[in-house]
């Protein structure tokens, strides 16, 4: 739990979209960040949860304007993480990913690092 929050991963290979949905399925939405102390918690949690080489769904995209960030709700996002050569997909990465140690962009049907969806409730 950061502040209000509480945060759940769903297992599973899938695209944001399909993620999103189950978030809302399980009550909730996809987890929102936005601040770099919410990063850090959100990371220590995941740490916590043994996903150490993975990667799961956040809410953002860039897919409207190349470089705008926008939440699910269409507003920009205040803050999102980017560390070192982040964002670095241009056109073809639209979705945001969280690891244990970073923010990146990627395709928003994923791959295989894309291991699970962070919720947020």
């Amino acid at each position: 739990m950061v502040h209000s929050s509480c945060y759940q991963t769903l297992s599973g290979q899938v695209a944001q979209s399909t993620g999103r949905a189950n978030c809302q399925d399980a009550g909730g939405h996809l987890a929102l960040v936005t601040t770099a102390e919410e990063t850090s918690a959100i990371q220590a949690y995941l740490l916590t949860k043994g996903l150490t080489e993975v990667y799961g769904w956040i809410d953002g995209t860039d897919a409207a304007t190349d470089g705008v960030w926008l939440a699910e709700s269409g507003e920009e996002l205040p803050y999102i993480g980017f560390t070192g050569l982040e964002p670095n997909g241009g056109v073809a990465e639209n979705c945001l990913v969280v690891g244990i140690s970073q923010v990146i962009d990627i395709t928003c049907n994923g791959n295989s690092y894309v291991q699970y969806t962070l919720c947020e409730n």
